[in-house]
């Protein structure tokens, strides 16, 4: 298979009139430069160049074969320009997957979008678990530091809130639980994928922690779900702070054992190709650690 840059050394012969000229330019040696011309001329089973001792002339075949040379060349050049220009302005699709979309989240983005507007978001939402290669997700905001691969890497980007809740119509069939073991007598709501469904761990502030065999009366595999039933009085649940702030202020529902259940956790945004990443998903992990902020 013929090389291109054997072809870019033919082009070069040929604007210099020289292989001593051509040679210099390219920093190889001249006897190179003409091994490289009679290969050329060998593999194509053609001559291409009239050599003498004083001048060199192109044959008619290698004088369309120069053209040729030469529109790969500009093209070569016009993708490079192109190539460098998209390294040099944040543009293009950002595949990222979430496990939530609350109203801070979105505003969040927004901002981003606003900052930069060559760039789109394909957001995934969902609270299973997605692995970033097999998805072919630039980034997944997750609640863990965990890596599933030794080629990804994750940064912190914020943090949430996660506290126990329930309905004050469903508590109203109760008495209202005043310490940890209280919780056994309700109804439990679980988040499956985070919470299972035969053990409740509660953490307070202080650390201590508290793990409860219960089973759940209903399970369920995202946030708003478990919400919902919430809001339906079914029974108390651990959610995200920030999924429930509009509900726990208009009184809709209230807030459990505080003392029991108070947990920061951080939120990551995990990537992979650290080295050659595009500039569009660098400038967007760049902006959530400068946003870094309570969800």
């Amino acid at each position: 298979m013929i090389s291109i840059d054997d072809m870019m050394v033919f082009t070069r012969v040929v604007e210099t009139q020289s292989f001593t000229k051509a040679a210099e330019q390219l920093g190889i040696g001249k006897a190179r430069v003409s091994q490289v011309v009679t290969k050329l001329e060998q593999r194509l089973n053609t001559r291409l160049l009239h050599r003498t001792t004083r001048s060199l002339s192109l044959t008619d075949t290698g004088a369309g074969y120069y053209k040729k040379c030469r529109m790969i060349q500009e093209l070569a050049t016009q993708a490079n320009t192109e190539a460098q220009k998209f390294s040099n302005e944040p543009s293009g699709l950002i595949r990222i997957s979430t496990p939530f979309g609350n109203a801070q989240y979105i505003n969040l983005f927004s901002q981003f979008l606003n900052q930069y507007p060559q760039i789109q978001l394909d957001i995934i939402e969902s609270d299973s678990y997605s692995n970033l290669i097999e998805s072919r997700c630039d980034i997944a905001v997750r609640a863990s530091s965990a890596l599933e691969d030794s080629s990804l890497y994750a940064t912190k980007i914020g943090e949430f809130g996660d506290i126990l809740c329930a309905s004050p119509e469903y508590l109203k069939r109760f008495n209202e639980p005043e310490s940890a073991q209280d919780l056994l007598k309700l109804d439990w709501v679980s988040h499956e994928i985070v919470h299972g469904d035969k053990l409740l761990v509660l953490k307070s502030p202080q650390g201590e922690v508290v793990k409860l065999s219960k089973k759940p009366k209903v399970q369920v595999r995202s946030t708003n779900s478990l919400k919902e039933f919430l809001l339906n009085h079914i029974g108390f649940g651990v959610l995200p702070d920030f999924a429930v702030k509009d509900e726990l202020a208009s009184g809709k529902l209230v807030r459990l054992l505080p003392k029991v259940h108070d947990v920061t956790i951080p939120l990551y945004a995990v990537y992979q190709n650290k080295a050659l990443m595009p500039l569009r998903t660098r400038t967007l992990i760049d902006f959530l650690k400068r946003e870094q902020r309570r969800f």
